[in-house]
């Protein structure tokens, strides 16, 4: 419970919420406790045809009388105690101090109700009846108090629990973002959903119940269990005889039930994972018919998830009649105990002093009322205990997904990285994604300020890999990658990102208009370089045939715009960027040969003032660059220029000379 620990420290940022939670759980708790009290005046006076004062001069009479009797026995055996034998003095003796007690109970009786007397006749009705309604309208008034109470906490604990999780999904999406992208690329999209969302919601559960029912049920027990005590504390401790039992067994069912939690996650997981790999496939899974399949996977993942299920209920079935069972027997142990020293007025059990005085049938079922009343906090328990639990489990997988310190960051006294403006550097560079499976082998190379290069190779020979470096998404096993001579390793990634734009393959878009996706390269740029920026990169082109202009829904994922207009964006989105260093990869390879021939055009003159990285399979693409680089297994195996590589590399050759 550490982790859980640590998002309750979290919430205390919304003290006075938490203040107010626990003085209304604390209020709610003596008016349930009031309520439960009100059988005492009903049973004890009412019933009997009394008023309160008449029931307190009747005790107070007992009370005499009993002290009498007392004194009269303590006189017999301190008579008894000056000719007694050895062996008869020891008993006899404790029999003295027991009476002597009983005695000092009786005189603070007769102290406690005759201090009672005035205000009783004062303030209550005088006639039972009058009592009787006196009774009702105090437990009206309890209840409506418990109420009112019981609202403003649920609504105290509602703005912790809420607040507490906006913040930790603010952490957590901020953390996800600083993550390693090897990390990202291992826990995947469905799992940090699953982090986001179903275990975001156990832990808003968790925050609920402590600062609600874990605070007010153990207060109404409290409350249940003092008066008890203030009855028969010994009669109490006997009653209670099974806590212990019961706290072994929630403990060993908690365990279990932490164990399935786990396991519920990561089926969600796995479901979320089936409905983003469908849904964002559909038109793969339709054409090759593969509906059965999905469905398939799908009904297993989700008949996982529905055995966890089970599991998660068959743990909290568990919890909920061992509980009651326990209850039920103290409860019994009590009746048993209480009923056998009313009947034979008795005051010890087993040589064990129950009472100092001698328990009413009123007192010994107001103590049950309190029995009883503490049981159905005690039940709730289980309830509590399952989604403490829970929302435990659901904390550690959060803290632990980003307690982990990114290995791609800014060192303590970082580099200034300088504005690129002399040559990008790759020194001996090797990187493997996976232990002993390196896929850059001692790449070293110089590519000048303002130069264009090509990297091309077959699929797997590291030509994005090499750009992921350079762009720092991971950091070289061996070796440095210099800008203008200085290791980016020792100068913060988010400002050697800024000189950096990068238009990928992968041509998806953020919700919003076609105006928004382009701003998205720079901070709060000017209308004219938006204006520009689409000019260059040919989108004013199919502006017209789109129903609102800039301003177009572009959809989720650009889904409204076709794979070739969303590319146009996305290179719009670079140009506004200003990057000085620029990589394509893929970057026109949805276009049409026309379009990319005017793309090349308008371009051209952007390109060739910064340091471009072309990414490519296109020989029209190739006629962009100054320069080749050719990979193959992680290794440059030829650095020139196109026409030389294409008439001295083979690996060139193959790939490109049936397209020149």
């Amino acid at each position: 419970m550490n982790h859980f620990l640590r998002a309750l420290k979290l919430s205390f940022r919304y003290r006075w919420s938490i203040a107010g939670a626990v003085v209304c759980s604390l209020m709610v708790a003596l008016m349930w406790g009031a309520s439960i009290t009100t059988v005492f005046p009903v049973v004890e006076s009412v019933f009997q045809r009394k008023t309160i004062p008449m029931w307190i001069d009747d005790e107070v009479q007992k009370a005499f009388e009993r002290r009498g009797q007392l004194q009269q026995e303590i006189a017999e055996l301190e008579s008894q105690l000056q000719t007694s034998s050895a062996d008869e003095s020891g008993w006899m003796k404790s029999d003295l101090r027991k009476k002597q007690d009983f005695v000092t109970a009786e005189n603070k009786a007769i102290e406690w109700f005759t201090g009672m007397r005035p205000f009783a006749q004062r303030w209550s009705p005088t006639t039972p009846f009058g009592t009787l309604l006196a009774a009702m309208a105090w437990l009206l008034l309890a209840t409506i108090f418990k109420g009112v109470f019981l609202i403003l906490s649920c609504l105290c604990v509602a703005r912790v629990a809420n607040g507490t999780v906006k913040d930790l999904r603010r952490i957590y999406y901020r953390k996800a973002l600083e993550l390693d992208q090897i990390r990202i690329d291992r826990m995947g999209t469905s799992n940090m959903m699953t982090h986001l969302s179903h275990n975001m919601m156990l832990v808003s559960g968790a925050l609920t119940m402590f600062y609600g029912k874990s605070i007010r049920e153990p207060l109404k027990m409290i409350t249940c269990l003092v008066i008890a005590a203030w009855i028969s504390l010994p009669l109490l401790l006997i009653s209670l005889f099974v806590v212990p039992f019961g706290a072994i067994l929630v403990n060993r069912v908690a365990r279990g039930m932490k164990n399935a939690t786990q396991r519920e996650v990561q089926g969600i997981a796995d479901i979320f994972e089936t409905l983003i790999e469908t849904f964002s496939s559909i038109k793969t899974v339709r054409i090759f018919n593969r509906e059965r399949t999905e469905r398939r996977r799908f009904k297993e993942n989700s008949t996982m998830l529905y055995r966890m299920a089970l599991r998660m209920r068959f743990y909290d079935a568990l919890l909920r009649p061992t509980t009651e069972i326990l209850g039920i027997v103290a409860i019994v142990v009590s009746i048993l105990a209480g009923a056998w020293l009313t009947l034979n007025g008795q005051q010890t059990l087993f040589g064990i002093t129950i009472s100092q005085r001698p328990l009413s049938p009123a007192q010994l079922m107001l103590f049950y009322g309190m029995l009883a009343g503490a049981s159905d906090p005690a039940r709730k328990m289980s309830e509590i205990v399952n989604v403490l639990v829970r929302g435990g489990t659901a904390c550690e997988g959060l803290f632990k997904c980003y307690d982990v310190p990114p290995k791609v960051c800014a060192p303590e006294q970082p580099t200034p990285i300088p504005l690129h403006s002399q040559e990008l550097e790759f020194d001996n560079v090797l990187f493997a994604y996976l232990p002993y499976q390196p896929v850059i082998r001692n790449v070293s190379l110089k590519i000048p300020y303002r130069q264009t290069v090509a990297i091309v190779g077959g699929n797997g020979s590291g030509k994005t890999t090499l750009v992921n470096l350079l762009a720092r998404f991971y950091d070289p096993h061996v070796g440095r990658i210099l800008v203008d001579g200085v290791d980016i390793r020792e100068t913060n990634p988010r400002k050697w990102r800024r000189q950096i734009a990068w238009v990928t393959q992968d041509s998806r878009l953020f919700q919003g208009t076609v105006w928004q996706n382009i701003c998205y390269g720079a901070r709060d740029p000017s209308d004219e370089q938006i204006l520009n920026a689409a000019r260059l990169a040919q989108v004013d082109t199919f502006l017209d045939a789109l129903a609102d202009g800039y301003q177009t829904q572009v959809g989720e994922g650009g889904s409204h715009l076709s794979a070739g207009q969303r590319q146009r964006v996305m290179l719009a989105r670079a140009i506004v960027a200003d990057p000085r260093v620029l990589i394509l990869d893929e970057a026109t390879s949805q276009l049409d040969g026309h379009t990319e021939q005017m793309l090349h055009e308008s371009a051209l003159p952007f390109i060739r003032a910064r340091t471009t990285i072309i990414i490519t399979h296109r020989h029209t693409t190739i006629s962009l660059a100054e320069r080749v680089l050719v990979m193959e297994d992680g290794r440059v195996v030829c650095d020139s220029t196109p026409d030389e590589a294409l008439r001295s590399s083979p690996r060139f050759q193959f790939l490109f000379a049936k397209s020149a």
